[in-house]
Order: C-alpha cells, then structure tokens, then sequence
C-alpha cells in the first residue's frame, strides 16, 4: 500500500472499483448458472465455486460450428447469450433439427459422464456467447469437494433422466413413421 495518503486513497478506490466489477460479473453468472437444473440446487459459495470452474464466456459467430456430431465430449455449454441449434445426421443422410436453446439453456451435458463422441452438432444461430464446464473439472471436484460434486452429478442424473420421456417419444415417433413407409413400400411393389 503506498504511503502517500493521496495514492493510498486512489489505490483504495481502484481496487473497490476492481471487487464491485468483479462481483457485478460473478453475480451475472451465479445468476445464469441457478437458471441451468443441474446447479439449481446449489448454495451461493457452490456456485461461486462452479462459476471459478468455468471456461468462457466464449464467443461465436453467426453460422459457426460449436461441436460437431462424431467429436469427443469433453465438457457441456451453457448458453449465456444468443441461440444455438442442435441438430443431428440422420442415417438417411439429411439433418434433422432437434432443438433451438437460449440463454441458460445447456448442452453437451452427456460429456461429464463419459467422452462418448457427440451424438449431435451445435450452430450458433446468431452470435452467441457460452460457459463451459468440462469434465476433469468434474473430476477435479470429485477428489477435493466430494459433497458438492455429488450434487452436480445428481443435477446432471435428474436433467438426463427428465429428457428421456421425450426422446423415447421422439424415437418412437420415427419408428411408427419409418414402419408406415416400409409398408407403403412393400404394397407398391418396390420392396419385397
């Protein structure tokens, strides 16, 4: 600390200026992460930790790819602003469009249980800025806050298992669909 009481004073300022910076961009990002179910039922300090966790925000433009179907997971996105498409390769060779997100929506989650490649690809609709958190941090966390990371992975457990209804849905939808198709074929005469 200097000596001079001007500077001193000065000094004092800067850093209450850097802390209220800090705090005002720590709360815009506790505040996103509350919004994303795995961390729901986190306390302010077990945010704040996730939140030193986080990688980003990271920016991307218009029309580019964030992950791409077939690359290992590493870690999930959360979206902080703008919005991302999620789409998926049919084996039929066309792209089928799963879901558009927005901010404090969430992919990729699958990663922080395993490095399967990705099941789908994601676009940046529009500009777009997203946290990541990757998996050796969850793996980190596991050997040094054992509690706090059983809590994400009970949040990562119940988000998985919540979308599960729904993409049983919608495999079934395309099963139904795909056996009309196949019937319709063998009438016609164009399968045997």
């Amino acid at each position: 600390m200097p000596s001079d009481p001007l500077w001193r004073h000065v000094f004092r300022r800067l850093q209450e200026r850097v802390r209220s910076g800090r705090k005002e961009k720590e709360t815009a990002s506790c505040k996103l992460l509350q919004k994303v179910p795995i961390f729901q039922e986190l306390s302010g300090r077990e945010l704040h930790k996730i939140e030193e966790m986080l990688y980003g925000p990271r920016d991307w433009r218009a029309g580019e790819a964030i992950i791409n179907q077939g690359d290992p997971g590493m870690g999930m996105y959360i979206v902080a602003a703008g919005q991302i498409r999620i789409v998926q390769m049919g084996d039929d060779g066309f792209e089928k469009q799963l879901a558009t997100l927005t901010r404090g929506n969430f992919f990729g989650a699958q990663a922080l249980v395993d490095q399967s490649p990705r099941p789908a690809s994601a676009y940046a609709l529009q500009p777009c800025s997203l946290l990541v958190f990757c998996r050796p941090d969850l793996l980190e966390l596991i050997d040094t806050n054992l509690p706090l990371a059983l809590k994400i992975v009970e949040g990562l457990a119940q988000a998985i298992s919540t979308d599960l209804p729904e993409v049983i849905e919608k495999l079934s939808t395309q099963l139904r669909d795909s056996e009309r198709l196949l019937k319709g074929a063998r009438r016609a005469g164009s399968i045997q």
